[in-house]
């Protein structure tokens, strides 16, 4: 027979080896609620992620509407200048011609002139015809068988002689009506070429200013592509902190103050960041000029960033709007002021 244990050794041991069963079930618990928070955890991060992906996307997608429509715009504005192109060609043409016209109407008028000297002179050496017939004639009255026929003859020769005299004045009258018609022709061509060489350079102007215009636009297009990026940080430079005057620019104290304060927050952050510099003018000069004079202030500040700050020049681009965007009427001495201003982005 097997040897039996005393029930007072089997019992303890069956209840120590429940303890130990459930304490192994408590702690599989415990471990198990731990994995399902952390998969939640890993869940919510995926998700999250995944968002951030599509919002990434959905970025990507509109910057790339944004330069194919910038693209769209600089080939219609191309296209633009080419049919401006035609045109002044074609109106050139139409200058040339009318120069050629006037050239030959100018000896159109010469020749008649002439012609008209020549009819002065047949009408002097008529009237003098006619004076020598009317002496003859007073001479004959001495003679008084030969007389009449003198007479017949003088009057003869007189009525011939006004005949020739008023042919001569008909053609001579006819003369300067054609010269008059001729000036008046030559006047209107010379007009009509001042008001088509007036319109070819107006023409000329518009084309120099919409190659200006689509210039300025293809380098904001090309200098949008390496700012593309989150505003981080501004800094606007109103006039009494970089000048505006006609000489060469200059930063005041106080734009170097505010210029030094924006160079130590970016020189950390190098090359992580990149710093948009964008210059505006009022609208009382020429478009061009309003243009060169905006690029000219935000040259100024890039350069001090530069030489002052060590900002490298490839972590920095300008762009001049001129007048294109005020902030207030140009209308009032107050509005432009605050138009001409230079704004300096950080965007990271």
């Amino acid at each position: 027979m097997r040897p039996t244990l005393p029930l007072a050794l089997l019992v303890p041991a069956v209840l120590a080896g429940c303890a130990s069963q459930q304490t192994v079930d408590a702690q599989a618990e415990s471990v198990s609620r731990q994995l399902d928070a952390q998969a939640s955890t890993v869940s919510q991060q995926l998700a999250a992620l995944k968002q951030a992906q599509t919002s990434m996307a959905e970025a990507q997608k509109n910057l790339q509407a944004r330069l194919d429509k910038l693209e769209s715009q600089q080939s219609l504005i191309a296209t633009r200048l080419n049919q401006e192109s035609t045109a002044s060609a074609a109106l050139q043409h139409d200058v040339d011609s009318l120069r050629n016209q006037t050239s030959t109407t100018q000896g159109e008028v010469a020749a008649l002139s002439g012609q008209v000297s020549s009819q002065t002179s047949a009408i002097a050496q008529a009237t003098s015809a006619a004076g020598d017939a009317l002496r003859i004639a007073g001479d004959s009255q001495v003679a008084i068988n030969s007389a009449a026929d003198r007479l017949r003859i003088t009057e003869e020769t007189v009525a011939s002689q006004t005949l020739a005299v008023a042919q001569a004045q008909d053609t001579a009258n006819n003369a300067l009506k054609i010269a008059r018609e001729s000036e008046a022709a030559s006047s209107s061509a010379a007009d009509k070429l001042r008001t088509t060489e007036e319109i070819v350079s107006s023409q000329n102007r518009a084309i120099a200013q919409a190659e200006d215009t689509a210039n300025d636009a293809v380098k904001i297009a090309r200098d949008s592509r390496l700012v593309s990026g989150k505003v981080v940080e501004s800094l606007l430079l109103t006039e009494n902190m970089v000048s505006y005057s006609y000489e060469q620019p200059e930063l005041t104290s106080q734009g170097r103050a505010a210029l030094d304060t924006l160079i130590a927050y970016v020189k950390p952050k190098l090359p992580h960041v990149f710093v948009e510099i964008i210059g505006y003018t009022d609208s009382l000069s020429l478009d061009s000029q309003n243009r060169r004079i905006a690029l000219e202030r935000a040259e100024s500040v890039r350069r001090y960033l530069h030489e002052t700050g060590g900002i490298p020049l490839d972590r920095m681009s300008t762009i001049s709007y001129g007048d294109l965007k005020p902030v207030a009427s140009n209308t009032s001495f107050e509005g432009r002021v605050q138009n001409r201003r230079v704004l300096v982005q950080v965007l990271k």
